[in-house]
């Protein structure tokens, strides 16, 4: 079974049609009658659990069609064997979303199939909080004559286990769900029965069931731009990963970090003669014999050898599986220490005495000496087993009837990722590759790949450009082929690959005989793309290979062009950005974690209303950002997720989020529905308000990567950010007439900003960033209290001078901005002291180094800030929260400002800034308002012009003075 034909065909009937329906022919909850189903099993709570699900039936003639479709966790729709999309939208299980598509172009008259393959994952993730395994469709058919038709999910469906694609694979990362493994040769064995039925719509443990509130994402193919090499790698790999999550606590629905992996595996390593063995174990401590290696180096004596790897760095996010590779592959072999198994060589041991869940943010709440008795309990246990195990008496002793044999079928896996990450490149694969060149067109060429006597072959591309969304491919290969496939972001200008660490940005697909043809079931991003043959003996043949783009389909309304080439190129990478960074939300990246987190997402929520008028989006983020509110004290950071971490300046840069929208769109109806959640997080926020007045808890107090002295429960920029978010709430209060709560409010306010002001250092002529946990000052202090005390209000007046200079004018040991997030908010206090022109320059300053660079995304961190090392200038290079200069190039330089609701005011008021020319447009609700001015000397004509009902008001700036301008055709100055 292929999971799709190929993009010729694929994508043409139904690429404009398999949109959401307008809310005219919406489907509300009450009208789902399908149920819920799934593939017969003894559980629907398995771990990267794949089925496909089918039903045929025959159609007259008919006007419209609307499918009602949703499943915990994934699903991939094929009508008459054309992709028309994958979902559902992220959501809480308490607010489930269901997509609804107009499917009527990819009906017919007559025989039509719906095929659909659905994924549980059976583990937790950034971005759902899975139930159970699950799948629901309803199609409602409008004949031309007669009853309307409906097809819906129930027991005469038919469901099969989809074999091709690998259970047992490790998670992609922490954020991410299960990684993908499809094995060709297992497709076609599928045996269909008639669904389960599982829960009638309403029923199931998916409650509140509505209609998704964004679009549905793009499929549009992109090609390689490039072709960079072709190298020889090393084949030889020996590595295991165990699923210790999993083995230690089965159907756990979490991804905190504070659960006890404390565990153990066991082996045994039998050698002819005395052998020197090299090791790796990330998270773990490894012992041979009872002895611990130097530098993951053994000396192994001849015969039976007892391998015990206990996993040492119990909490964290990543031992949830755990991995061992042996650097060397040959001179050994492995046996199980429980009954000899050369097959199944190894063993699990469960640490049951050091067993630990729970979650990270009440882990937080416990005291330091609370929580260092928990760590130092598990170090104990582990450190004793590990003290005592020394060969298979011991183990037996030890664990006796705890001792669990893994099987390598369903237990063990290997990591592509890993491979990729250790790969050793020999030398040049030129001759044994005829026209490398073919896959970057869309013609009928061909790249033949014929095998090294040497080792496995890598085919690198470039596609020019970060991008993200599917692989697609088609060749013609051996069965047993693997194709290893990852991406990375960055590649130094002296071919240095900068890996991404512990996120499994990879993917492996097993080759049947033949033709194989295969879309990826997973959206993944990069630029320079990978592309491994290994166990290759005959040539292999490919003849498409691309990416189909996935994101949010967006409008380019906003732009920037202008004299500086460089602002352009500036403006045009931020856009680009912002747009592979939005998809059911606003997400941090691509790559590496695609979360919605909530404070990245209101920087973005202001680009993208800017730059492509996403109201949509920025709703949909807030609306599942307050859901949170139900559970946790604060909003949660990441939404929906399953870890559960508190991030206080990301909960208060929610509630500005709620006015940044409303102030957008000026929908009081949506403002009215979020209301008492934004108050429900002032009043959690007060609650905290336990130190000196100030918000202190003892929670993850970052706000920028950079060397603020956060690590304490009271943090001033915390209590700055409550005072922002209250300002924002007052906003509201007045709109929605709710005086009662603006008095609670502006109460609220005073007693914070009283509390700030009692730390002012008369002497330093600034603000401390923290006070420690013993109660003292500390003696560090960064612009980031500066420039937000100027932001929201807080200073008084005698200190606004000196806060002013320590932003333009940091003096030494005073903590800089090291992201481009946390410039957002130092650009936004410099426009309202009037800094226009030094925002502008330092735009140029920090952002131009990434032009220079070649990037076609702009980063997640400046090269001084923290996210980078070893060479590389940050860790992701495509961040959108970092998209900064679409605001500020539009409100600055072209001098288009809002100064109403909705968008029915707008100041223009230019700062040339250097330039002599500018134009371009930024988003309204109605519509977007165009600039276009010329520098003539001292003479400056701007045109501008808005949709309608939007009153334009040009407004002087002191970078005018002197200057004649000329707006709209008449004089203005």
């Amino acid at each position: 079974m292929s999971n799709t034909t190929f993009t010729s065909f694929v994508l043409a009937a139904c690429l404009g049609a398999a949109v959401c329906s307008s809310r005219a022919t919406a489907v509300a909850p009450e009208d789902l009658k399908a149920q819920w189903i799934w593939h017969p099993q003894d559980s629907f709570l398995e771990y990267n659990d794949t089925i496909v699900a089918r039903k045929s039936f025959t159609l007259p003639e008919f006007t419209a069609a609307r499918m009602a479709i949703t499943a915990d966790t994934r699903y991939r729709l094929f009508i008459n064997d054309v992709w028309v999309n994958d979902g559902p939208s992220r959501s809480w299980p308490d607010h489930y979303q269901f997509d609804v598509i107009d499917v009527a172009p990819c009906l017919k008259v007559g025989e039509n199939q719906i095929r659909v393959i659905s994924k549980y994952f059976g583990v937790g993730t950034f971005h759902q909080v899975p139930q159970q395994a699950g799948l629901l469709v309803q199609l409602d058919v409008a004949p031309k004559s007669g009853q309307a038709l409906q097809i819906l999910s129930d027991s005469s469906w038919e469901t099969a286990t989809a074999n091709g694609w690998i259970s047992n694979t490790p998670k992609r990362c922490i954020q991410m769900g299960p990684l993908e493994i499809y094995d060709a040769r297992r497709e076609d064995q599928l045996a269909f029965t008639p669904a389960a039925v599982l829960f009638e719509a309403a029923n199931g443990p998916w409650k509140g069931l509505n209609e998704r509130d964004c679009p549905l994402l793009t499929k549009k193919p992109f090609s390689f731009h490039a072709f960079r090499e072709a190298n020889v790698l090393n084949r030889d790999w020996k590595c295991f990963v165990f699923p210790t999550a999993r083995l230690l606590y089965p159907h756990m629905i979490e991804a905190n970090g504070k659960v006890s992996m404390a565990s153990a595996v066991a082996t045994v390593v039998t050698v002819p003669k005395e052998t020197v063995l090299h090791i790796e174990s990330p998270g773990s401590t490894v012992t041979i014999n009872g002895e611990r290696g130097k530098d993951g180096t053994f000396t192994l004596r001849k015969g039976d050898n007892f391998l015990f790897m206990a996993v040492t760095g119990f909490f964290g996010h990543w031992v949830k599986d755990t991995e061992i590779r042996f650097v060397e592959t040959e001179g050994f072999a492995l046996s199980n220490p429980v009954n000899d198994s050369k097959e199944d060589p190894w063993c699990f041991v469960p640490f049951d005495d050091a067993k630990y869940v729970n979650s990270d943010y009440e882990f937080k709440l416990l005291s330091l000496a609370e929580q260092a008795a928990v760590e130092a309990k598990i170090k104990g246990i582990i450190e004793n087993h590990l003290s005592k195990v020394k060969d298979t008496k011991t183990l037996r002793a030890a664990f006796g009837g705890q001792i669990v044999v893994l099987s390598s079928a369903r237990d063990l896996s290997d990591d592509p990722h890993m491979r990729f990450m250790a790969r050793e490149v020999l030398g040049s694969a030129a001759q044994f590759v005829e026209e490398p060149e073919g896959l970057i067109t869309d013609d009928a060429a061909v790249t033949t790949v014929k095998p090294s006597p040497d080792g496995d072959i890598e085919l690198v591309y470039d596609l020019g450009e970060e991008n993200v969304g599917y692989y697609q491919f088609e060749l013609d290969a051996e069965a047993g082929l693997e194709l290893d496939i990852s991406a990375v972001e960055y590649i130094t200008p002296t071919g240095r690959v900068q890996h991404t660490g512990e996120y499994r940005n990879a993917m492996r697909y097993i080759c049947k005989e033949g033709k194989n043809i295969f879309t990826s079931l997973d959206r993944r991003a990069g630029r320079f793309v990978f592309v491994r043959l290994h166990n290759q003996t005959k040539p292999a043949a490919f003849r498409q290979f691309h990416l189909i783009e996935s994101t949010y389909p967006v409008e380019a309304i906003g732009r920037f062009a202008s004299s500086d080439p460089g602002l352009d190129k500036i403006w045009e990478i931020s856009a680009r950005t912002l747009k592979l960074c939005m998809e059911d939300t606003f997400t941090d990246c691509p790559l590496y974690e695609q979360t919605h987190w909530v404070g990245d997402a209101r920087n973005e929520g202001i680009y993208g209303l800017i730059a492509f008028g996403a109201a949509d989006l920025t709703e949909r983020c807030v609306r599942l950002t307050g859901y949170s509110l139900e559970k946790y004290p604060i909003a949660l950071c990441q939404t929906p997720s399953t870890w559960e971490t508190l991030l206080p300046a990301w909960s208060h840069l929610w509630g500005i989020s709620v006015w940044d929208s409303y102030f957008y769109t000026g929908d009081k109806e949506f403002l009215a529905q979020v209301w008492p959640q934004v108050l429900q997080n002032l009043r959690g926020t007060q609650k905290y308000m336990t130190n000196r007045g100030l918000f202190s808890a003892p929670f993850w107090n970052m706000f920028d990567w950079s060397g603020i002295d956060d690590n304490h429960s009271t943090v001033l920029h915390n209590s700055m950010f409550v005072v922002g978010a209250i300002d924002a709430a007052l906003k509201c209060a007045e709109v929605l007439g709710d005086t009662e709560s603006a008095k609670w409010l502006t109460e609220y306010r005073a007693s914070v900003v009283t509390s700030i002001n009692a730390l002012w250092d008369a002497q330093k002529k600034c603000y401390p960033d923290s006070i420690h946990d013993d109660g003292s000052i500390s003696t560090k202090s960064s612009v980031h209290t500066s420039f937000l005390a100027l932001l929201y209000d807080i200073a008084p007046e005698e200190y606004q001078a000196a806060l002013l200079e320590n932003v333009l004018n940091p003096p030494d040991g005073v903590t800089k901005v090291g992201a481009p997030f946390a410039i957002q908010y130092q650009y936004e206090a410099l426009e309202k002291a009037g800094k226009q022109d030094q925002i502008i320059a330092s735009i140029r300053k920090n952002f131009d180094p990434m032009v220079a660079s070649g990037a076609t995304t702009v980063w997640e961190s400046f090269p001084e800030g923290t996210t980078g090392g070893d060479g590389f200038p940050t860790r992701s290079h495509c961040h959108a929260w970092s998209s900064a200069p679409i605001q500020f190039l539009n409100q600055i330089v072209l001098g288009i400002v809002p100064n109403e609701v909705g968008g029915k005011s707008i100041t223009i008021s230019p700062f040339p800034s250097g330039l002599t020319w500018a134009r371009g447009a930024s988003a309204t609700i109605s519509g977007p308002v165009e600039v276009e001015w010329k520098l003539d000397g001292k003479k400056l004509d701007i045109k501008a012009k808005g949709p309608q009902g939007a009153n334009l008001i040009f407004k002087p700036n002191d970078s005018l003075k002197g200057i004649e301008v000329t707006f709209n055709g008449t004089k203005a100055v």
